[in-house]
């Protein structure tokens, strides 16, 4: 049966010799094959379909003749109770799928009639199991002719799925050729995009000579050259005053302690004025905001009751640093006063320094042209990307375009069984 169903579908009147079709026919070579299956198949199932609809009046006419006999005779109280509820519901079903029209389209036709059979043998075994025993007549015509419409359904089956094979092959070669013309299409566009690539690449590769250029006339100015020079002055001043205030910083760390040690002292003598300003002394020398100037005067006011206690004795230096610092009153005093002006005067002169460098036009210029630098480079990289992007689909467009060609091929001679060749341009004499 299967044979002779596929030969319906690809019979010919005799051997013919092995035919050649081009690439440039195939989309009409399709059409004409697909309207002649479609054809072949109605053709193929019109016999089946006629019975199908000619069973499914059977199947309305059959379902009036349920409980269609009267008799004024009692029945028995089961009769009465299928009549009553199993024979109502059992029809209700039957009419709910053979309610409506069928489709002119096989394929759906067939999904239509499979359906309205599943739909009858689900109220068979349903509702319907119940009335053998009342209408067993009714009950095996029922059954005898969802049979033969199960048996003429098979029959359309093969047709169907052959058809559906033949017509699935024919759609997926139309996808290749439409999958084919798109990236030609897009393959096409190929050399425009190129120009287009070198054009920006072009562009942006002047901009960015001409903004090099740009900069390199600032790097050579007399007036970058001064700031340069400036800078310089800035940063040895950073460094002297780094030096001065690391020298600040040993000179209070070694006073400290020594300050402290005067400070008991002062307490044993009753010096209590004396003891007080030097504790004010250590607090303004420890204090986390320390005004450097307030150190040092105070430092020098101390200086005279400091020493006393130094020359008298009661107050010794431990080590060479404390000896190095404490040498008599008036040193003593110099060495803060000097140390603390000297530290102000260097942070001043670093700070108008500094902001005579922030205000010197030439480094707002300098930056500008350096971000500008920059961001064309950036641009031109992104450029560069986008062109390899374009190169890796080119090249995955090339080699798509082989493998559909071999894909129609393979597919072609499939559909065709070997029997006709597909002529591709580049193989054509």
């Amino acid at each position: 049966m299967f044979e002779s169903i596929k030969k319906i579908f690809s019979k010919k009147s005799e051997k013919t010799p092995k035919s050649a079709i081009s690439l440039e026919d195939l989309p009409s070579w399709l059409d004409e094959k697909e309207a002649d299956c479609i054809s072949r198949r109605n053709a193929a199932s019109t016999l089946s379909r006629e019975q199908l609809l000619k069973l499914e009046q059977d199947l309305q006419q059959l379902l009036t003749e349920f409980g269609d006999e009267s008799s004024d005779e009692l029945r028995h109280p089961k009769v009465e109770q299928v009549n009553r509820h199993a024979l109502p519901q059992f029809c209700k079903k039957i009419e709910a799928e053979l309610k409506g029209d069928f489709s002119d389209d096989d394929e759906i036709f067939y999904q239509e009639v499979a359906g309205l059979i599943n739909g009858c043998f689900k109220a068979y075994r349903g509702p319907g199991r119940y009335l053998h025993h009342v209408y067993p007549e009714e009950v095996k015509i029922f059954r005898q002719t969802l049979d033969q419409m199960g048996h003429e359904l098979n029959q359309m089956t093969d047709i169907i799925r052959i058809s559906r094979e033949r017509l699935t092959y024919i759609s997926d070669i139309r996808s290749l050729l439409d999958e084919k013309e798109a990236l030609a299409e897009e393959s096409s566009h190929a050399d425009e995009e190129k120009q287009i690539f070198e054009k920006k690449l072009n562009e942006l590769s002047g901009e960015l000579q001409k903004t090099e250029s740009d900069l390199e006339k600032i790097l050579s100015s007399d007036v970058y050259a001064s700031y340069l020079r400036l800078e310089e002055e800035v940063k040895q001043m950073s460094l002297q005053v780094e030096k001065t205030r690391e020298s600040w910083e040993s000179q209070i760390r070694i006073a400290v302690p020594v300050w402290k040690r005067s400070v008991k002292a002062f307490q044993e003598q009753s010096r209590s004025e004396d003891e007080k300003n030097m504790e004010e002394l250590i607090h303004l020398a420890t204090s986390p905001r320390r005004d450097d100037n307030k150190v040092a005067g105070q430092a020098s006011s101390t200086a005279g009751s400091l020493f006393i206690l130094f020359d008298s004795g009661i107050l010794q230096t431990k080590n060479s640093f404390e000896k190095q610092l404490f040498t008599s009153a008036d040193e003593y005093s110099k060495k803060f006063i000097d140390i603390s002006t000297g530290l102000s005067t260097l942070t001043d002169d670093l700070n108008a320094k500094m902001q005579e460098l922030k205000a010197n036009p030439v480094l707002e210029q300098k930056n500008q042209v350096t971000q500008n630098i920059g961001e064309t480079e950036k641009r031109i990289d992104e450029l560069n990307q986008e062109e390899e992007k374009r190169k890796e689909r080119l090249s995955f467009i090339k080699e798509r375009q082989v493998s559909i060609l071999e894909e129609l091929k393979k597919n072609f001679s499939e559909f065709t069984a070997e029997e006709m060749d597909l002529i591709i341009p580049d193989e054509e004499p």
